[in-house]
């Protein structure tokens, strides 16, 4: 494979990746330049490719012959537009390999580091992403992907939409390339404000809800206006929490439902509401996986 690199600008190395046919001394020679300049990129560029899992593989496919690679070198955020008109906010140090053109049934891109993807929505071809030991497959979503201590764990938050994330068990075995449908390895189904944690060490996944829940219905915060409470009971309260943020919010017993709560809500964060909610009826809230469990006695008689 014939490896050119060019810096369009000062900000961006991009990287075509195209395929060449030519003499065995020519591949001799090529590939004597080639030990010299991914050599020099390890080091100097990027020396995060050498973790746990060794030199990276080209692991995505395309209909043509021609992949592009393109590094964010800055320090500030890079935008990415894909012939489909997704795009792909490359973190810095970050970058993302892509063909030209996608291929007749599915979108393939490989990242390392960490980007927020906003993926155009085509139901007859799956976007997957590529990363480190994690296949992450959507439709049309948005949602970020992180590499975390050294590489040694890796996050898939999903702002809206739904995706599946799973191994990628084919990882160093291009005959057996892992099957798009996630059934090949460990795997998950996200919704939004809900995040997958990958161990690579131990191949571990686990959900859990984001750090910060944002609203994905906001017509329901429209409706309300503003989020005051007058000795409203708790199921109704998180019967629109729930709604607001797609997450489940269980209360620990059924003498929880006499509870009553009198506040302002409004312009909190979901946790910081639930936090008032609490303390004002003697109790608290713990994250279980995706749910939220609030865990208190109870009320006797609704409060005055």
């Amino acid at each position: 494979i014939k490896t050119g690199m060019q810096e369009t600008d000062e900000d961006v190395q991009v990287v075509p990746l195209t395929k060449w046919w030519r003499s065995s001394a020519f591949y001799a020679g090529i590939a004597a330049s080639l030990i010299l300049a991914i050599g020099f990129v390890l080091v100097r560029h990027e020396p995060r490719l050498a973790n746990l899992a060794g030199l990276e593989p080209t692991l995505i496919q395309s209909s043509s012959e021609d992949m592009t690679e393109v590094k964010n070198v800055t320090d500030k955020e890079m935008r990415v537009t894909l012939e489909d008109k997704s795009v792909i906010t490359l973190s810095p140090g970050s970058k993302i390999v892509f063909p030209e053109k996608f291929s007749k049934t599915t979108r393939e891109v490989q990242l390392t580091g960490d980007a927020f993807f906003e993926i155009t929505k085509d139901p007859s071809k799956p976007f997957c992403v590529y990363s480190g030991k994690l296949i992450t497959k959507v439709l049309g979503t948005s949602f970020r992907i992180k590499s975390k201590t050294d590489d040694r764990q890796m996050e898939v938050e999903v702002i809206t939409g739904k995706v599946s994330v799973f191994e990628n068990r084919a990882l160093y075995n291009a005959k057996e390339r892992a099957e798009e449908d996630g059934n090949n390895g460990n795997g998950v189904v996200l919704t939004p404000n809900q995040k997958a944690t990958y161990f690579v060490e131990s191949g571990h996944l686990i959900t859990s809800l984001v750090d910060i829940p944002v609203v994905i219905h906001s017509a329901v915060t429209a409706a309300s206006e503003r989020l005051v409470f007058s000795n409203t009971f708790l199921p109704d309260i998180i019967a629109g929490l729930q709604q607001e943020y797609g997450i489940e919010i269980v209360l620990s017993n059924e003498n929880m439902e006499k509870c009553t709560f009198t506040g302002d809500l409004s312009d909190l964060p979901l946790y910081e509401k639930l936090d008032l909610i609490c303390k004002s009826n003697a109790s608290t809230f713990e994250i279980k996986g995706t749910r939220i469990l609030i865990i208190g006695s109870g009320c006797d008689d609704v409060h005055e």
